[in-house]
């Protein structure tokens, strides 16, 4: 059984809670705190030594990040310019972006969020402006690869000032500004107050409005990610036992992700009765003959995540596991035969749950 699910903070903090002291890099940090404190590991770079304990089959996987092109500057470019394009046609005269997934889309910065506010200021005409903390600076301008006009505030300073400065100097006294909906309030409700002409408006037609169309170079990124997914899935789910635990497993798949050059992972997992809680349970689990045996979720490649869901018996299945293995299969395949360009989200669905 296959399907997606969208990441939660649930599924967050149950595997990083659960995978503390395994002794593997990076399965417990965010994408933004990784690269703000220089984890993050190149691609086609080798992967650290795996423990001696870690079951063979895993350690003797090979890195699958050979080859992978990262987005390029031109690329990103060409995004900002759509972006400045959508922005004109929606009368937004720019739009506000802080750290998270909008911000590394479009100007490659991944910046971790605190409660200083460190924001990106795309114009709908003009180059790209910063508001960044005083003692930030440095490493800011290091990370900026668009835009010269980098503006800092000191602690005694408001950085929401800067702001409402930065978007007057561009002739945005007025109008329409979009708010990505990464930004959080504090932050906007700060804007509102140093800009009252101003009127605030939802971001998403411009940055969906970008995002949800991916290039060649996007594709071919998701494509890795999600074959390094099957890859660790296919080799943990080789090492199931009998009285196996969760901690065991994940361990594994964590190894099984480093040894395949992707640290950048986390996995929500569960077995027998467990499986049928949609984002898992706190109750101590051990493997059993004829659990089922649930593993979700992913790694990130280049900021791209994929997201896949997998399930399996340990054991024989029984002729009730089959009924429903087998009617989950026609359901997707239903799905996939209706999709084509131009069908709607929703009568995907409805054919899948006739």
């Amino acid at each position: 059984m296959n399907k997606a699910r969208s990441r939660v903070s649930r599924r967050f903090f149950i595997t990083t809670t659960s995978a503390a002291g395994i002794g593997l890099t990076g399965t417990l940090l965010s994408d933004g705190l990784q690269a703000q404190n220089g984890t993050d590991r190149p691609s086609g770079s080798s992967p650290p030594p795996l423990p001696a304990d870690i079951p063979l089959l895993i350690r003797a996987l090979k890195p699958m990040t050979a080859g992978i092109v990262p987005i390029t500057d031109t690329e990103r470019l060409q995004r900002i310019e759509k972006a400045q394009r959508l922005m004109r046609e929606q009368r937004m005269d720019a739009v506000l972006l802080e750290g998270g997934s909008s911000l590394f889309y479009f100007t490659g910065v991944r910046w971790g969020v605190s409660e200083r506010p460190f924001v990106a200021i795309i114009p709908a005409n003009g180059a790209l402006a910063w508001v960044c903390p005083a003692f930030e600076e440095a490493r800011a301008r290091e990370l900026i690869r668009f835009g010269t006009d980098v503006r800092t505030w000191e602690e005694d300073d408001s950085p929401y000032q800067h702001i409402a400065e930065v978007l007057h100097d561009r002739g945005v006294t007025a109008g329409r500004v979009g708010i990505e909906e990464r930004l959080r309030f504090f932050i906007f409700d700060g804007i509102r107050h140093q800009a009252p002409g101003l009127e605030f408006v939802s971001a998403d037609p411009v940055s969906a409005g970008c995002r949800m169309f991916k290039s060649q170079a996007e594709l071919a990124i998701m494509q890795r990610a999600n074959e390094i997914t099957l890859a660790a899935y296919k080799a943990t789910l080789s090492t199931l036992r009998e009285g196996m635990t969760l901690q065991e497993f994940r361990r594994n798949l964590f190894a099984a992700y480093n040894a395949l050059g992707a640290p950048d992972a986390s996995a929500l997992v569960s077995f027998g009765r467990y499986t049928a809680y949609p984002h898992g349970s706190t109750a101590p689990q051990q493997l059993r003959e004829g659990d089922m045996v649930l593993v979700d979720d992913g790694c990130s490649i280049e900021g791209y995540q994929s997201d896949v869901t997998r399930t399996v018996v340990f054991g024989k299945p029984t002729a009730h596991q089959l009924e429903v293995w087998n009617l989950e299969q026609r359901a997707q395949a239903a799905a996939f035969a209706a999709a084509k360009p131009g069908v709607a989200c929703e009568a995907l669905m409805r054919r899948r749950a006739r």
